[in-house]
């Protein structure tokens, strides 16, 4: 985002609190950092430009918030990623005509990198340092393993019930997040009429979306839903 929409929103959120206000019954929910069913999303523009941001807790787009690692789970997780990259189905922009830059997804909160290579490497290398020991070392070694074999059943027990609090989780201790970010640019923004964002058919679980919106001579805050979907910027 560049320094003159920064500063535009910068302006914006110092202008929010008193804007709030007056939305004070619809954004009441809000208030709590984390809540199911509610999305953020926020609009900057200059005369040119467009940028968005959608903050959602994972919950709403994939229906978990715990790191995916079945197949099934990081099937939803690209699932969710590739409707999020529809943008010119999710945000219709009325007026000032727009075009697409750029959509980057920030998923990296239920995906985990795969280290499984480097560990199946490590234990080639010592396969073959094991073939050259004499019979005292591998007797050592195999009460060595036992010990491995032990700790790593320990471990494994460790990070099932750790993976098991994170899927039952009652007290919100586990909040994943995904954030969608998108760039436009537009002949003359001051033409723009409204942004109908449809993000709703896509995505069932997102129920409500608390909107910040600012453009270069006025700003305002919604609750968006999917009967009142439109933000007017006239």
């Amino acid at each position: 985002m560049n320094k003159l929409i920064l500063s535009i929103l910068s302006i914006a959120m110092t202008l929010f609190t008193g804007i709030q206000s007056a939305y004070a019954e619809k954004s009441a929910e809000s208030l709590d950092a984390h809540v199911h069913g509610l999305s953020e999303l926020t609009i900057a523009m200059d005369t040119k430009t467009i940028e968005l941001q959608l903050i959602s807790p994972a919950m709403n787009l994939v229906g978990f918030e715990y790191k995916a690692s079945s197949k099934h789970d990081i099937a939803a997780v690209k699932q969710a990623e590739l409707l999020l990259e529809q943008q010119d189905s999710l945000f219709l922009i009325a007026g000032g005509d727009c075009e697409h830059l750029s959509t980057s997804i920030d998923s990296s909160d239920l995906l985990e990198s795969d280290n499984h290579h480097d560990d199946h490497d490590d234990h080639d290398d010592h396969d073959d340092h094991d073939d050259h020991d004499d019979h005292d070392d591998h007797d050592d070694h195999d009460d060595h393993d036992d010990h491995e074999k032990h700790d790593d059943h320990e471990k494994h027990d460790d990070h099932e019930k750790h993976d098991d609090h994170e899927k039952h989780d009652d007290q919100g201790e586990t909040h994943s997040e995904m954030v969608a970010s998108y760039s436009f640019t537009c002949k003359d923004t001051s033409k723009l009429s409204s942004i109908k964002v449809a993000l709703f058919a896509s995505f069932p679980g997102i129920r409500k979306i608390n909107t910040l919106w600012v453009t270069p001579s006025k700003q305002g805050s919604s609750m968006l839903s999917a009967k009142n979907s439109t933000i007017n910027l006239k």
